[in-house]
């Protein structure tokens, strides 16, 4: 039996998923703040970052300075150009030293684009399987991209209790909407929605495709001015079997899986 865990990490994302003995993270902010969860070898079997922004990665830092090893480093494909405005020359650079400390503990690193193909998950381990449901290299390479339209979204099933959850980052709606239009039952669980809940990620015709049991907002209200937003709110209540949750006012979530 397993658990996976959504943190209540403010404006930001964290997630734990344990399983036959390992430990994976899906993004990392505020981190330390829920280190009784990590594992006490401090090993990790893997390490997802959606992208490459501050509230999704900057509990490497935490996780390095307290000597965690990570197996495995998997993280957004994109590729930042001069002046690019969608993630800052500082950010980028943050998280370079930090990818590359773990490289030089010999941690393994990948960079997925959407899977070509659906006959098996891009990993299988330790009970679980991932699989790269975004995002498509056409999106994360066109001249006009921006970083979340290169933010990793992620489908993690348990393969004993077929328990899933599709992690969705901060993936725009161009990303979101590639996934609709060429994707079949890509969710039918648990949904952790893009972007805190902001409507830049709320896209309406991949929500409801989405057929989501339960829907998961890793948000604060008030850090950012419509975040998170009525009509992307309004958007998830419509389209979700069960319920909606919010971490800012339901806490950090364990799923048994």
């Amino acid at each position: 039996m397993g658990e996976m865990h959504h943190l209540n990490v403010g404006c930001a994302d964290a997630s734990i998923i344990t399983n036959d003995g390992a430990t994976f993270l899906i993004d990392t902010h505020g981190i330390e703040n829920h280190a009784n969860l990590l594992p006490n070898n401090k090993t990790l079997g893997g390490v997802f970052i959606t992208h490459q922004h501050y509230d999704h990665f900057d509990g490497l830092r935490f996780l390095k300075d307290r000597r965690y090893a990570i197996s495995h480093l998997i993280y957004s494909p994109y590729e930042r150009r001069r002046g690019d405005t969608s993630v800052e020359y500082e950010e980028w650079i943050e998280f370079e030293e930090l990818k590359n400390h773990f490289v030089s503990q010999g941690t393994k690193t990948h960079t997925p684009y959407r899977q070509e193909s659906w006959e098996k998950p891009f990993w299988q381990t330790n009970g679980l399987a991932f699989w790269i449901i975004g995002p498509h290299r056409e999106i994360a390479r066109r001249d006009t991209r921006e970083l979340h339209d290169a933010s990793l979204v992620v489908l993690v099933k348990a393969t004993s209790s077929g328990r899933k959850c599709l992690y969705v980052g901060d993936a725009s709606d161009a990303n979101l909407e590639y996934i609709e239009q060429n994707t079949t039952k890509y969710c039918d669980d648990i949904l952790h929605v893009s972007h805190h809940g902001s409507l830049n990620g709320a896209h309406s015709g991949f929500i409801k495709k989405a057929n989501a049991q339960y829907a998961v907002i890793s948000t604060a209200s008030g850090v950012y001015d419509n975040v998170p937003h009525p009509t992307a709110l309004q958007r998830y209540r419509e389209n979700t079997k069960e319920k909606v949750y919010r971490t800012d006012t339901d806490g950090s979530l364990r799923w048994v899986i």
